[in-house]
């Protein structure tokens, strides 16, 4: 349920609204680069538009700021997760460890389980590398925040791949009554997800949810499986809990996307306004005979829409100090305040049909993903008999996580998006004697 839910959103976010276009004529990465700097916009006499600037300045959230990483390279992660796989094959590879995957539970029958080890055997070597490289210290793919949007990306398939390897890895130890093996893959899938998340990078961020959501399923399966020992769930909630603890600020990827829709404005100054479309928007663009008037409009109020997009980034970026129930208002009055103006000169056509349009689905998604995993703390800590979590209220619907104990089993709800059909849940089961009184519901 996880997995089908959240990928739905996430095709949804990336077919509709991702800028990543789809063509190969464009200049290359060197020539938006000089872009970097932002030269259109720090020549700017629009005195507001200045004043937003130097507050991005001050908190170093510009293009040329975001790239400096300073990770030295014996101690970074990435340095080896990049070169595990030769770049013509990342796709190739991606596509079929996706074919492999299962779509709902994370069941396999034994013709998709052979397949599925061996896959994971072709790439073990791989495998173990990547395991050996989450033994540094960080994990920094130095985005190169001055292209924009053509900004190298590949590391993230590289990732899929790698956490796809432990998943199968998982299902063979599953099968084999190995508990504890299965354990590390989620433990070291958890890991990667952890390296993409903490990107300032939307689409890295929302990647590291997907991953996290194969996991979730992969998790399920491993607390279900044969042979499973109170000490093996005890690993897990320390492995859960870890990742909560190191979960990055929402506030994070949407910092670096507002740094890309600034290098998007200097594109637009420059009569370039196409490079940012996908090919759907060209056609859509093009089909209701709008596509002129975008070009021109865009280029003419060029400031202004830049004004009306870095003043709403900076109160979507602030509001991520509340959980995502309380961003709603927020959102609503955004978009009522596009529409209000949908036919006005001063509609910020840029802002309001490019960039904006798809933030709360994003913001959503960082939410789901959220409420999974303590979801899964408050699971565990119960089976365990440990400290409840502190996080125990759906980010998504500020309603309580609820809990029960069923035929030996702690059972945790409430946690999914409250649509309807929309109703996850969680079994784990109560292993020993200090787990009998456990499982009040909420």
């Amino acid at each position: 349920m996880r997995y089908t839910v959240l990928i739905a959103i996430l095709l949804c976010v990336f077919l509709g609204g991702c800028r990543q276009r789809v063509d190969s004529d464009q200049p290359g990465p060197q020539d938006v680069r000089n872009y970097g700097d932002l030269p259109g916009l720090r020549s700017t006499t629009d005195g507001k538009l200045r004043e937003e600037l130097d507050r991005i300045v001050e908190d170093g959230g510009t293009p040329e700021q975001l790239c400096k990483s300073g990770v030295p390279k014996s101690d970074n992660a990435a340095e080896e997760l990049l070169v595990l796989f030769p770049d013509r094959r990342l796709d190739d590879l991606l596509c079929e460890s996706e074919k492999l995957f299962p779509s709902g539970r994370f069941e396999f029958n034994p013709v998709e389980l052979h397949r599925a080890i061996d896959f994971r055997k072709r790439h073990d070597a791989a495998r173990l590398r990547a395991r050996a490289a989450l033994e540094r210290p960080w994990c920094d793919f130095d985005i190169d925040f001055s292209a924009g949007f053509q900004a190298d990306l590949k590391f993230i398939a590289a990732v899929r791949i790698c956490a796809r390897l432990e998943a199968f890895h998982a299902a063979e130890a599953i099968e084999a009554g190995k508990a504890a093996d299965a354990v590390e893959s989620l433990a070291v899938m958890l890991h990667l997800a952890q390296c993409l998340g903490a990107e300032r990078h939307v689409e890295a961020r929302l990647e590291a949810a997907l991953l996290r959501t194969e996991a979730f399923n992969v998790l399920q399966a491993v607390v279900l499986s044969k042979n499973i020992t109170p000490k093996d769930l005890e690993r897990l909630q320390e492995i859960v809990q870890k990742q909560l603890e190191d979960w990055p600020d929402d506030a994070e990827a949407w910092i670096g996307d507002r740094a890309i829709g600034m290098h998007s404005y200097e594109l637009v100054r420059d009569g370039r306004l196409t490079e940012l479309l996908t090919l759907r928007e060209l056609d859509l663009f093009a089909k209701e005979g709008k596509l002129k008037k975008l070009l021109a409009a865009a280029r003419q109020n060029v400031d202004a829409d830049q004004l009306h997009y870095l003043q709403t980034m900076r109160r979507i970026i602030d509001s991520c100090s509340r959980p995502y129930y309380q961003r709603t208002l927020l959102f609503n009055s955004i978009r009522e305040e596009l529409q209000r103006r949908r036919n006005s000169p001063e509609f910020p056509m840029v802002a309001g049909r490019l960039l904006l349009p798809d933030i709360q689905k994003g913001h959503a998604i960082q939410a789901q993903d959220r409420a999974n995993w303590e979801a899964w703390a408050l699971a565990l800590a119960l089976a365990t008999a440990r400290p409840l979590p502190v996080g125990r209220i759906n980010p998504i619907t500020g309603e309580n996580y609820m809990h029960s104990k069923q035929n030996d089993r702690i059972v945790v709800e409430n946690f999914g998006s409250g649509e309807q059909g929309d109703r996850p849940s969680i079994s784990v089961p109560c292993l020993g004697e200090g787990n009998r009184g456990i499982g009040v519901r909420e």
